[in-house]
C-alpha cells in the first residue's frame, strides 16, 4: 500500500492545529519545520501557478492560506533578486521548494536618537531545495538574495500577515526605514 501523499490542506490542518495550541513561538517553529519539509519534498504539492513570478514582474507573493493566527505564502525570487535586512515581528518558517537562496541573518543594535543601528551579521546561510530556516524572535532579522540565473520558489508561514504589519528594514550602512509589504498577487 502507498504512502499517503501529505497535501498543501494536511499542512494547513497541522499547522493550524500547532499554531491554535501552542503559546511559545519558539516551539510553532520548532514543531512546524519538519512538516514544512514532507510539504517541500514534493513541489507540486503547491500549484503550478503559485510557483512562478508574474509575467514581466519582479519577486511573486501568493496567499495560499490566510487565518488569524498564521498564514502561507509563496514567494518566487528572481535571479539575483535581494531583499534587504529586515525584520519579521512574528515567528515564521521558509522552506525552499526549487533552487536555492543565500540568507544572512543579523542582530540589530539600535542607533542613539536618529542615528544608525548596527547590523551584526550572526550567520551565512545558503539553502537548497528541501531546507528549511526559522525565524523566532530575537532571531528573525535577515536579507535574503538569490545568487542563481533562476527563479527561487519558497514557501513562507507566518505567525501574523506581513501586509500592513508595521516592520523595519535596514540599509548597509544602517539607515533605518519603515517596511511596507505589499499586498500578494492572487488577493
Amino acid at each position: 500500500m502507498a504512502a499517503a501523499v501529505y497535501a498543501l490542506k494536511d499542512f494547513i490542518a497541522d499547522v493550524d492545529r500547532i499554531a491554535r495550541d501552542e503559546p511559545s513561538a519558539h516551539a510553532v517553529a520548532e514543531r512546524v519545520s519538519p512538516l514544512l519539509a514532507r510539504l517541500i519534498a514534493r513541489p507540486e504539492s503547491v500549484p503550478t501557478e503559485f510557483r512562478r513570478r508574474p509575467e514581466g514582474g519582479k519577486r511573486g507573493r501568493y496567499m495560499l492560506h490566510r487565518a488569524p493566527h498564521f498564514n502561507v505564502v509563496s514567494v518566487i525570487w528572481g535571479p539575483g533578486e535581494t531583499a534587504p535586512a529586515h525584520n519579521h515581528e512574528t515567528w515564521g518558517v521558509i522552506g525552499v521548494i526549487e533552487n536555492e537562496i543565500e540568507e544572512t541573518r543579523y542582530t540589530v543594535q539600535e542607533g542613539a536618537a536618529g542615528g544608525r543601528a548596527t547590523l551584526d551579521v550572526t550567520r551565512v546561510m545558503r539553502h537548497r531545495s528541501g531546507a528549511v530556516s526559522r525565524l523566532v524572535p530575537g532571531d528573525e532579522v535577515h536579507r535574503m538574495h538569490n545568487p542563481t540565473a533562476r527563479d527561487t520558489v519558497e514557501i513562507h508561514v507566518y505567525g501574523k500577515d506581513l501586509v500592513g504589519l508595521p516592520r523595519k528594514t535596514w540599509e548597509p550602512d544602517g539607515r533605518e526605514k519603515p517596511l511596507v509589504s505589499p499586498k500578494y498577487l492572487n488577493c
